[in-house]
C-alpha cells in the first residue's frame, strides 16, 4: 500500500502492525501506559538492582566430554531466590507437556531455582497464526503477563513490541545474568548478530539448537539403493543419470502391477529445494540469494526455466507421482508403507518418517533401503546442496519479557539456568538418561555424553518434557555425543552420516545464503502484502509448468509469467530486502 494511503502516525502504525499479524489496538497510548511503562517499580534496570552478577558456576565431575567439545555443560548451580517468587507465563498447550503445572521439568524447575510460574495455557501450538491471533487479542484487551514461552513471534513482531516498549530489552541483563547465553555467544559468534534487532535492543532469550542434519534437510532427497542394485546402475550424480535411474525403476516395473511410483513428492516437501540446485542455488521459499552483496530472486532466472524444463520432462514422462504439488503426510505414507512391498523408487523428504513408518527395532525394517543421494551435477556443471548456515541453530522468540514483568533480571537467570547440560537434557527428552561411561561412543562415533535405556518416543516422555518449548542450548557437538546403542540403534547416526558424506560437501559458500532479517516497521508492511502474492504465483506457476499446464518451452508463456511476478511488485519487494539485508550486515 502507498504510504499516502496510510494516514497520520497512528494510522500507520495500525496498518503496520496489521500486516504483521499484530492487533491494531497496540497503537494505542493507553495499552502502554496500562502496562505500567512509566511505574518505576516495573521492568527495573540491572543497574538498580542488588543483586550481583551470577558467575559461571564449576563443571560437575564425573561427566565424559569428548576432547575439543564445544556445548552446553553441566556445572553447580544455586538456587536463584531464598523466597519463592511467582511469574506469569503465557505458553501453547502441548500433549506431550500436558498439563504445564503438574509437569515433571516444571516441578523440577521450582526446586532448582526457587521460582514458582503460573502457567496460562493458549490453545495451539506455539506458531501457528491461531495461537498467535489469541496472543494478540489479549495483548490488545491488556491483559499482559510477565513473559512468553513458547510463542512464535517474528523477528519484526519483536522489533515492533520492542520499539512500542511493550517488550523488555534484555541486552543489559544478559551481560549481568546470563552466563551460559553469554558462553554459548562466544561458542556461537553468529549468534547475537541474529538476535539484535535494528535498533540495537534483543527483544528475546533464544533457544540455540545447531541440528547438522536439519542444515540440509530443505533439500534431502532418498532413492531406494536395492532397486537401483536390481537394476544394475549406480547412485546417480547428474541429472541424466537420475532421469535413467527412474526410467529403469519404472521399465523394470519394481512394485509390481503397474503401482511403481519412480519417484514420490508431497506439497510439504518442495520439489525444487532439490532439483533446481543442479541449475542454480536455491534455498527454497522466499527462493532470495545474495549475489556478490546484492539480493535477487531466483524464480525469474533463465536457469530456473532451465529447471523447469527438466522437471517437466519427468513427469511428462510418468516418472513422478502424479498428486505430487497436492499429496499430503497420509498420502505420502500410504505411498511408503504400501504393505506389499515397496512400490516407490525415491522420495522428496525431510527424513525416512516423512514417507513411512520408521521402525527402529528391526534392523531389516524397510526404511533402511532408501538413502539420502548427493546432489545432481546439471548441464553446466552446477551442483549445490543448500545448507543453511543461519536459520537453523537460533530461535529468537523462545522466552519474550513484557514491560508488566517487575524483575526482568530473575526471568533471565531462569531461562539462562535452563542453558545447564542437564537442564537441557531433563527438558526435551525428560528425567530418563544417563551419563556415558568412557568408550561410549556418540552418533558421529567420539565419545559421547549422554544417553537413553530405551529408543526415545514422545509417549514415554508425556508430562515429564517441555517438548522443545522451552530455553535449551543444544550445540551441534551436544547434539551428536548422544549414546548409540548398537543394539537398539535409531535413525539419528545414518542421518547424520548420509548428511555429512553426501549433502556437506556440495554446500554453497555463506555469503550466498540470505539471512533471517528483521524488517522495519514500513518494511514489514510491504513485505508481507507482497511477499504472500510473490509466494502465491511462484507456487502456482511452478506447478502449472510441471505438469503441463503451462509450458517452460514457450518463450511467451515464459514472458508472461515474468511479467506476472513484475507487476506484483517485484522490484520494491526486493529493494526492502537489500535495505534489510545492509542493516543485518551493518
Amino acid at each position: 500500500m502507498p504510504e499516502d494511503q496510510t494516514g497520520d502516525g497512528v494510522l500507520r502504525r495500525a496498518f503496520v502492525a496489521g500486516a504483521l499479524g499484530i492487533t491494531a489496538a497496540l497503537g494505542s497510548s493507553g495499552l502502554l501506559t496500562g502496562c505500567g511503562s512509566g511505574d518505576q517499580s516495573v521492568g527495573a534496570s540491572p543497574d538498580s538492582l542488588e543483586a550481583p552478577p551470577t558467575p559461571l558456576g564449576a563443571k560437575k565431575t564425573g561427566i565424559n566430554y569428548p576432547p575439543g567439545y564445544v556445548g552446553p555443560v553441566a556445572r553447580e548451580q544455586r538456587a536463584i531466590v531464598t523466597e519463592p517468587v511467582t511469574f506469569t507465563v503465557v505458553v501453547p498447550q502441548n500433549l506431550t507437556v500436558g498439563d504445564w503445572s503438574k509437569n515433571e521439568f516444571t516441578r523440577w524447575m521450582e526446586q532448582k531455582t526457587g521460582i514458582r510460574i503460573q502457567f496460562r495455557q493458549v490453545a495451539g501450538k506455539g506458531d501457528d497464526p491461531e495461537t498467535m491471533t489469541k496472543v494478540n487479542a489479549m495483548m490488545a484487551a491488556g491483559d499482559i503477563p510477565d513473559a512468553f514461552l513458547g510463542i512464535t513471534f517474528t523477528r519484526s513482531q519483536l522489533y515492533l513490541y520492542g520499539a512500542q516498549n511493550l517488550f523488555v530489552d534484555l541486552d543489559p541483563y544478559l551481560a549481568k545474568y546470563a552466563p551460559n547465553l553469554q558462553q554459548a555467544m562466544k561458542d556461537y559468534p553468529e549468534a547475537r548478530k541474529l538476535m539484535v534487532a535494528p535498533d540495537k535492543g534483543i527483544y528475546s532469550f533464544p533457544d540455540i539448537n545447531d541440528c547438522y542434519h536439519c542444515r540440509a534437510s530443505n533439500g534431502r532427497t532418498f532413492l531406494n539403493a536395492d532397486w537401483i542394485r536390481k537394476v544394475g546402475l549406480a547412485i546417480p550424480t547428474t541429472t541424466d543419470e537420475f532421469r535413467e535411474v527412474l526410467t529403469a525403476f519404472k521399465k523394470a516395473d519394481l512394485g509390481g502391477r503397474g503401482k511403481t511410483v519412480p519417484f514420490a513428492g508431497f506439497k510439504d516437501a518442495p520439489l525444487d529445494s532439490y532439483f533446481m540446485n543442479a541449475f542454480l542455488y536455491n534455498p527454497g521459499d522466499p527462493w532470495l540469494v545474495v549475489d556478490d552483496g546484492k539480493v535477487a530472486a531466483n524464480y525469474v532466472k533463465d536457469e530456473w526455466r532451465e529447471a523447469l524444463k527438466y522437471l517437466r520432462g519427468l513427469y511428462a514422462d510418468g516418472l513422478l507421482n502424479k498428486d505430487i504439488f497436492t499429496a499430503d503426510q497420509d498420502q505420502m505414507n500410504r505411498y511408503g508403507n504400501n504393505p506389499g512391498g515397496p512400490v516407490i523408487g525415491g522420495a522428496r523428504a525431510y527424513y525416512w518418517g516423512s514417507f513411512m513408518t520408521i521402525d527402529q527395532t528391526d534392523p531389516n525394517a524397510r526404511w533402511h533401503q532408501y538413502e539420502t543421494i548427493p546432489p545432481l551435477k546439471g548441464p553446466d556443471g552446477t551442483r549445490y546442496a543448500a545448507w543453511n548456515y543461519l536459520k537453523v541453530g537460533l530461535e529468537v522468540s523462545t522466552l519474550v519479557i513484557t514491560r508488566k514483568c517487575r524483575r526482568p533480571d530473575l526471568l533471565v537467570r531462569w531461562a539462562d539456568f535452563q542453558m545447564d547440560l542437564e537442564a537441557v537434557l531433563r527438558s526435551y527428552a525428560g528425567p530418563d538418561f544417563r551419563w556415558s561411561v568412557k568408550g561410549d561412543k556418540g552418533i558421529n562415533g567420539k565419545q559421547s555424553i549422554y544417553g537413553f535405556d530405551a529408543t526415545w518416543n514422545s509417549d514415554a516422555t508425556k508430562g515429564k518434557t517441555w517438548d522443545q518449548y522451552g530455553v535449551m542450548y543444544r550445540s551441534g557437538d551436544f547434539r551428536l555425543a548422544e549414546r548409540v546403542n548398537p543394539q537398539k540403534a535409531t535413525f539419528e547416526s545414518p542421518l547424520y552420516t548420509q548428511t555429512r558424506d553426501e549433502l556437506f560437501p556440495y554446500k554453497q559458500p555463506m555469503e550466498m545464503q540470505f539471512p533471517p532479517v528483521t524488517l522495519e516497521a514500513d518494511q514489514a508492511a510491504q513485505d508481507a502484502e507482497i511477499g504472500l502474492n510473490l509466494k502465491g504465483e511462484v507456487t502456482t506457476s511452478l506447478a502449472k509448468f510441471v505438469t503441463g499446464k503451462l509450458d517452460p518451452h514457450d518463450d511467451g508463456q515464459w514472458r508472461d509469467y515474468t511479467d506476472r511476478i513484475a507487476k506484483i511488485g517485484l522490484r520494491p519487494y526486493l529493494e526492502i530486502q537489500q535495505a534489510a539485508y545492509e542493516t543485518y550486515q551493518g
